[in-house]
């Protein structure tokens, strides 16, 4: 079926808005939640840059940490940050709220 210039542009603007609520949904996602964060533990492709959305549901504050990852960031209790990270060579990045200590985890790059 042939498309008018009209009608190509349309559906191009749609595959567009699409793709753009599709990459949103992929987006990995960490919470914080009665002191631990929720996954522990975060597998992302390697070598490829990444959007990494940390959300505090705790009372108190937290600082999402990694020295690995060369990040630090305050989060206050309901806030949600994101959290830009290069594209990661295969391995282990730990991570941990430098508040409170007792909560850590990892980003795993495969």
């Amino acid at each position: 079926m042939k498309c008018t210039w009209v009608s190509g542009l349309l559906v191009c603007a749609v595959m567009v808005v699409g793709a753009a609520v599709r990459a949103d949904d992929g987006m990995p996602k960490i919470t914080m939640k009665d002191g631990r964060f929720d996954p522990p533990e975060l597998v992302v492709p390697a070598d490829t840059a990444v959007q990494l959305q940390v959300t505090n549901a705790d009372q108190a504050a937290i600082e999402f940490e990694s020295f690995e990852l060369h990040r630090e960031r305050v989060i206050q209790p309901g806030q949600t940050i994101t959290v830009y990270l290069p594209g990661l060579k295969a391995g282990r990045y730990p991570f941990f709220d430098d508040f409170h200590k007792t909560a850590e985890g990892a980003i795993v790059a495969r």
